[in-house]
């Protein structure tokens, strides 16, 4: 009988709790140097509660691509609620999956303790250990949150020539995100996007960015050490159609 009720209490509680909303899901087609189609993207936003948010970018290899990087899986992930009239990240992820072997770090945004920590996972001890610690005296976004900040006009209003600088997280060193918004013109709005590569080792990288009418992303490409990076918006893609529910004020703890 105490089996039974454990049981209808986990199922009631199960069925209580609200389920991910998906707000958006952009899918990209990526070519890799010589390599059509190596892997596939998908881009999303997700609501999983009352102001509280799910962006993720998450990336699989395909092909000879899956072969020669050891079936690299790569997921970046960022819960956010909105506060103070935009999305402010509490945790972001990094984890990565190749030849068997897991690369997690979390970021993780103490705003009521005023402390930024990375955590990371230690696969010999199979758990997280804090690795790094800094003041949480200012507010820092992650690229994830920075994207989804300027997708949804939080950053205020831009235009062709206009800079915007965005703080990154400070690690290994300070970091500033950098847009430099170009032109409207008939094939979209052409951004330059400065930021840390954390994907490959660290390195300071630009991404060459076109958007549509509605700030979609439509293409991008970059280049790494060898060669370029070119992905494409894909047919079936799921976009905003409305706003989001930002009438509460969510308290971070």
């Amino acid at each position: 009988m105490r089996v039974c009720a454990i049981f209808l209490l986990l199922s009631a509680s199960l069925a209580a709790a609200p389920s991910p909303t998906i707000l958006e899901a952009l899918h990209y087609k990526v070519d890799v140097w010589v390599w059509r189609d190596a892997v596939r993207v998908q881009v999303s936003l997700k609501r999983v509660g009352e102001g509280r948010y799910v962006g993720e970018i998450s990336g699989e290899t395909l092909g000879l691509a899956r072969i020669l990087s050891g079936n690299r899986r790569d997921i970046y992930q960022t819960e956010m609620v909105y506060r103070d009239g935009r999305l402010v990240p509490v945790v972001y992820r990094e984890e990565s999956r190749r030849r068997g072997r897991r690369h997690l770090k979390e970021y993780r945004f103490l705003y009521d303790q005023g402390r930024l920590e990375l955590w990371q996972w230690e696969e010999n001890q199979q758990k997280m250990s804090r690795k790094w610690q800094t003041p949480l005296d200012g507010s820092f976004h992650d690229p994830i949150s920075a994207f989804y900040n300027h997708r949804l006009g939080f950053f205020g209003p831009i235009k062709g020539g206009d800079t915007l600088k965005v703080p990154g997280i400070p690690y290994p060193e300070p970091e500033v995100i950098e847009v430099r918004i170009g032109p409207e013109g008939e094939g979209g709005r052409q951004l330059m996007v400065s930021l840390l590569n954390r994907a490959y080792e660290n390195q300071k990288g630009l991404i060459y960015v076109t958007l549509d009418k509605n700030q979609v992303p439509t293409q991008a490409w970059t280049r790494v050490a060898f060669g370029k990076i070119s992905g494409y918006l894909q047919p079936g893609s799921q976009f905003l159609k409305a706003p989001l529910d930002l009438t509460k004020k969510i308290i971070i703890k």
